[in-house]
């Protein structure tokens, strides 16, 4: 039986050195951060620790395009950050109800995307602000839209040899309002539902733009393309937003498993994508 003992433990202090160190130790090797989910999970045949804390990728900069969010930026940081307020409160609201503070001293940005769980409380905000995510490889870097991150519980694109060293947000045009939402059995636990959506209006005061992505719904953090299309170039009303979260309810994926049942999720769902539209609606209408 092998249990969780690494043999090794190294710590780079340039994100060169940690992918050297990767491309060395291969499948081998495992990166710790914060350690949340790490020294949780505790997974078998871990040989090598790349401890990447040292990093400079703790950060959080504006630029003439958007922000950019270092991956070691940590969830408190996030939280209160003075940059992630108008379209960007979605991020913020996502890590106000993650975890315990405790917690979010600890636990990055990247780590909570990496661990590709569906619960991910940042993955679905990220998703409706169209971020990208920046990968750094032995020779060289790629970058890939964060809806096309995940592709399975605990899996995502990163190779052995690569590193996720930062996610870019564009700025988003005026009028944009943006809203997150969870239920979890309570306020420091992770999530049975969570929710996020974004939506644009026009000038003529329809919806231009929308997007809308749950957590702990399907595999991965979900999309629901179907429901946005309800919405868009549309008079958004209260009949409308009905219609919207009902769809949502039956475009998703839930499992039943030991916290919570299938039809308690889609429920859930609905409930947290009628929150989230009415609220992201109110504030595009304010901005």
């Amino acid at each position: 039986m092998h249990h969780f003992n690494p043999g090794t433990y190294v710590r780079p202090s340039t994100v060169g050195e940690a992918l050297n160190l990767l491309s060395e130790h291969g499948s081998d090797a495992m990166i710790i951060a914060g350690g949340t989910d790490l020294l949780v999970e505790k997974p078998r045949g871990i040989g090598c620790l790349v401890d990447i804390s040292s990093l400079p990728l703790d950060y959080i900069e504006e630029g003439e395009t958007g922000l950019r969010i270092g991956a070691l930026t940590t969830l408190e940081g996030i939280r209160n950050h003075g940059l992630l307020n108008g379209p960007f409160t979605v991020l913020a609201e996502a890590a106000r109800n993650f975890g315990h503070k405790n917690v979010r001293n600890l636990a990055t940005v990247g780590g909570n995307l990496c661990s590709s769980v569906p619960s991910a409380d940042l993955a679905p905000p990220f998703i409706v602000l169209d971020a990208e995510v920046k990968i750094s490889g032995p020779d060289s870097v790629r970058t890939v839209a964060m809806d096309e991150f995940f592709v399975d519980v605990r899996k995502n694109v990163l190779r052995d040899d690569e590193l996720l060293t930062e996610i870019r947000v564009l700025h988003q045009p005026p009028r944009t309002g943006t809203a997150f939402a969870k239920i979890g059995r309570t306020s420091v636990d992770i999530a049975l539902v969570n929710a996020a959506v974004r939506i644009t209006l026009g000038d003529d005061g329809t919806c231009s733009e929308v997007r809308i992505a749950l957590g702990s719904v399907a595999p991965i953090p979900l999309r629901v393309v179907g429901t946005e299309g309800l919405l868009s170039g549309r008079d958004i009303d209260a009949a409308l937003i009905d219609e919207a979260a009902e769809a949502a309810s039956k475009e998703i994926r839930p499992i039943s498993d030991v916290r919570s049942s299938a039809g308690y999720r889609r429920e859930a769902g609905r409930v947290l994508v009628k929150r989230c539209i009415t609220m992201a609606l109110e504030r595009a209408s304010q901005e």
